[in-house]
């Protein structure tokens, strides 16, 4: 039996509020928790952008935002390396693995409802936070992630939020679905 038709925009942000936590604890030791909407890192923070989608008979796209900050001490956490001691790579790697983890594990529920879906491969761009071409960065990412699978509508070009706090970090994810 295919699930499809069960699976909500509240399930799916379920998964992923149960994954970021999950994986935060497992990769870096790290409590996470759900943080209120309205929170926002400073404006003056530059961003990894970390884009991540499912494709198949079920297809959405993920953007987690990290601040510099946040991506620094998580890439520091998981490599075991002092800060100073990582190169930008390095922390695109880790901001790209984590996302590839947390959506791998909202994949799995997926795949456990008998629907067929595969998981596409991370991009992750760098940007200041409030910049103009912040946005487009971040769209363009997106429109690699999905590919394909088109445009959105407009029905479905509003992202859901959820916000987290990662140890003394903002962690953003936009769902689209």
């Amino acid at each position: 039996m295919n699930y499809l038709t069960e699976i909500t925009v509240g399930h799916v942000s379920e998964w992923l509020t149960q994954a970021v936590q999950d994986v935060s604890e497992t990769m870096f030791g790290q409590a996470a928790h759900p943080a209120a909407q309205g929170d926002k890192a400073s404006s003056a923070d530059q961003l990894l952008v970390a884009c991540i989608g499912i494709r198949g008979d079920c297809r959405l796209e993920v953007a987690m935002y990290f601040p510099q900050a946040l991506a620094n001490r998580l890439a520091s956490l998981s490599l075991e390396m002092p800060v100073v001691d990582l190169d930008e790579k390095m922390v695109s790697d880790v901001a790209g693995e984590f996302s590839n983890m947390v959506v791998g594990a909202v994949k799995s529920r997926v795949s456990d409802l008998e629907v067929s879906c595969a998981m596409t491969v991370p991009r992750v761009v760098r940007c200041a936070q409030d910049a103009p071409d912040s946005a487009q960065k971040v769209q363009a990412a997106l429109a690699v992630i999905r590919g394909s699978a088109g445009p959105r509508t407009d029905a479905s070009a509003r992202a859901s939020q959820l916000a987290f706090q990662v140890g003394a970090g903002l962690l953003r994810v936009d769902l689209y679905f």
